[in-house]
């Protein structure tokens, strides 16, 4: 079933935690770095509240000023996530092209260094070879039979044949010490072209490392704008309609609909990424699968697991990266297994109450130094898509409106339905990818 957990019940924008601030001024350092910085500032101080909502309802001007200034800062928190999204993709484009690179240079130095290698080797043997037929012609004595020649005329058939013969070994010797000189030439060029090659390594390597931190800071500005609009934007679309219509409103009213907004906007967002899943489910197959997930989309996290084993994973679209870990997978998979037949699954985000799928993995990663926000899209945007042969314990298992924690032998830990409570299955359904937080 599609996964509907609603927001938590914080209050308004005045109440939010330091974390998501401090969080957020970082991602704008992170932007700088990158060179995509919004239009709009990232943790504006000047969020209005509920008390200026009332305050601009008190004259015409006040209101007109004020629905501006929402209007703008809601366009501002979309443009700054969609800018965020834009420039952590391009990163992890320039990181893919410097890997690739990489290790284009460096397969060609590994075949020059075997090329160089055997050339040697076969430099060697042919240098031993003439050595050989040097050694065969030094006992022959060669310079004798010219003298034994005059001396035995009644042998000189003999002879002339040994000298023909002795000629001829004299002229494949010489053959043989130019062809290892040859080969011996050809090695020491292969060596010298293996050498210049694994020296551009090292830039390359540094090159494609600073493509890595550059793309990392971007995908962490990408959760960073995700959490300041989750923050913020239901809280001003209802100060907007506050502000747009003539109806009242009590501040528990006011509170009210900013938790319906935030709920309604969740759900908007998983129909439309289970649209999106069903859409690419229902589209005809390429010639290579494009993601890191099972090849069926029919299989729902909810009821129970499917009987038949976990389908083989595709390999996943690029790029293909494989950014470093921010904390311990294993430790992450350790924590969560403590909730496996405790936690019920509900609308919760803590265990003392309950846990939806995002609830489960919003509050396990923030042990670890990972803050989510709640709903699986956004969670899963949070990440970096990995591939499967990539993925291991701790990262994240994502399906259309569901979310779970890998275990990285195959299973999940997740909080799969309404009666149920957090599970460990021994293996993956459906169509899913693997998301790794940074």
């Amino acid at each position: 079933m599609l996964d509907t957990t609603i927001a938590s019940n914080e209050g308004p924008s005045r109440r939010r935690s330091s974390w998501r601030s401090a969080l957020a001024t970082t991602a704008v350092i992170g932007l700088l770095a990158v060179g995509a910085v919004s239009s709009a500032p990232v943790a504006a101080d000047n969020y209005p509240s509920w008390d200026d909502v009332v305050a601009a309802r008190a004259s015409e001007a006040g209101k007109e000023a004020e629905i501006a200034r929402i209007t703008g800062l809601i366009d501002g928190l979309q443009t700054q996530v969609a800018e965020a999204q834009a420039a952590a993709s391009s990163r992890w484009q320039e990181n893919q092209t410097a890997q690739t690179a990489y290790n284009a240079a460096s397969l060609k130095a590994e075949q020059l260094a075997a090329q160089a290698t055997a050339a040697q080797t076969k430099a060697d043997n042919s240098r031993t070879q003439a050595a050989i037929l040097a050694a065969q012609f030094a006992r022959s004595g060669g310079n004798d039979l010219s003298s034994r020649l005059f001396v035995d005329s009644d042998k000189a058939d003999s002879l002339l044949y040994q000298l023909g013969a002795m000629s001829k070994l004299s002229e494949s010797t010489t053959g043989i010490y130019q062809q290892a000189e040859i080969d011996q030439n050809a090695a020491t060029s292969l060596s010298d072209q293996a050498d210049v090659a694994r020296d551009a390594l090292g830039a390359l390597a540094a090159s494609a490392q600073s493509a890595l931190d550059d793309a990392v800071a971007a995908q962490q500005a990408v959760g960073a704008a995700l959490l300041e609009q989750q923050d913020h934007e239901a809280e001003l679309t209802v100060q907007l309609q506050a502000l747009t219509s003539d109806v009242a409103l009590t501040e528990e009213q006011y509170q009210a609909g900013v938790q319906a907004a935030a709920q309604a906007k969740q759900a908007a967002d998983e129909a439309a990424a289970k649209a999106a899943a069903d859409a690419e489910a229902a589209a005809p197959a390429p010639d290579a699968p494009s993601s890191g997930g099972g090849s069926s989309g029919d299989e729902s996290p909810g009821g129970s697991a499917p009987s038949a084993p976990a389908p083989s994973a595709p390999a996943p679209s690029a790029p293909v990266v494989n950014p470093p870990q921010s904390y311990n997978g294993d430790a992450v998979v350790a924590y969560a297994e403590q909730f496996v037949g405790v936690v019920p699954y509900g609308w919760g985000a803590d265990p003392s109450d309950s846990f939806g799928c995002d609830g489960l993995t919003q509050y396990v990663y923030k042990q670890f130094g990972i803050n989510l926000p709640r709903y699986v899209p956004t969670q899963a945007a949070q990440g970096i898509r990995i591939s499967s042969a990539d993925a291991r314990a701790g990262d994240a298992v994502v399906w259309s409106g569901h979310i779970g924690i890998y275990d990285g032998h195959g299973g999940v830990i997740h909080s799969p339905d309404w009666g149920r409570y957090v599970t460990h299955a021994s293996s993956l359904w459906g169509s899913y990818y693997f998301v790794r937080f940074l």
